[in-house]
């Protein structure tokens, strides 16, 4: 679910060939997506990996806030700006791969 926020947030960063979604767009899609993965977050929560959730739990909570700001600036980025931006959106979320990371080892 975090990999799908992820893309969709992913998606308004042009390429040569594609000029990317609409940032309001794809900063929607991404809030959409977190609040799907919020939702999910109970059906893995246990004792014994109570420190990973709290990460994780965290990590949407920050990832949604530096989000909602984004939105809020309304203005036009640079390239560099914008992919600086949904960098700092997403870093958050590493959360989830230190988790995963962690509950595999």
């Amino acid at each position: 679910m975090i990999d799908q926020a992820q893309r969709s947030l992913i998606a308004a960063v042009p390429t040569s060939r594609d000029p990317g979604v609409p940032l309001r767009e794809a900063l929607d899609s991404f809030l959409q997506e977190l609040t799907v993965a919020e939702a999910a977050m109970p059906t893995w929560h246990d004792e014994r990996v109570a420190h990973e959730w709290t990460k994780c739990s965290a990590g949407i909570a920050e990832a949604r806030a530096a989000a909602e700001r984004l939105m809020d600036l309304n203005i036009e980025l640079t390239f560099e700006q914008l992919n600086a931006q949904i960098g700092d959106v997403l870093y958050p979320l590493e959360a989830f791969v230190d988790a995963e990371r962690g509950l595999r080892g």
